[in-house]
């Protein structure tokens, strides 16, 4: 029982040392709330700046957000928007969002998505628009993008 204890303990902490960054909401398609998006690390976020991330170091990225659905389970999905019509997947992520959020979601329950993203040598120095979503089986889908960069 103290190890879980321990371990709720240092999960707040890394939550409370976060980054809170700029997001968008996705527009109409979104049928929850983004409430605040983190990034650790992201020191850029007080200059509301895109946040800089260093290759082969993975980032944390953490978001609370309401749906206005129930849902048994989740599917993650993280893209990089080239444009407005074209999203680019990044395959290696992990699509169950159950291990990183509570399962089933309650309509109008306030939850945190959490987990740690890997950034691969291979991705290029860019500046990038990233599209995060959470879609339902049934179809709903929650969606925000935010802002890095790449670095060294």
């Amino acid at each position: 029982m103290s190890l879980l204890k321990v371990c709720i303990f240092l999960a707040a902490i890394s939550l409370a040392v976060a980054d809170i960054v700029d997001f968008k909401p996705c527009g109409d398609v979104d049928a929850c709330t983004i409430h605040e998006v983190r990034i650790d690390p992201c020191p850029q976020a007080s200059e509301h700046l895109a946040c800089h991330i260093r290759r082969r170091r993975p980032a944390t990225m953490s978001f609370d957000f309401t749906t206005n659905f129930a849902a048994e389970t989740l599917e993650a999905g993280l893209a990089w928007q080239k444009s407005a019509t074209q999203d680019l997947p990044l395959i290696t992520m992990d699509k169950q969002a159950c291990k990183y959020t509570p399962c089933p979601t309650v309509a109008n329950q306030r939850q945190t998505y959490t987990m740690d993203v890997p950034i691969e040598s291979k991705f290029p120095l860019n500046p990038y628009t990233i599209k995060w979503t959470l879609k339902a089986p049934t179809g709903q889908v929650c969606c925000f993008t935010v802002d890095i960069k790449v670095v060294r």
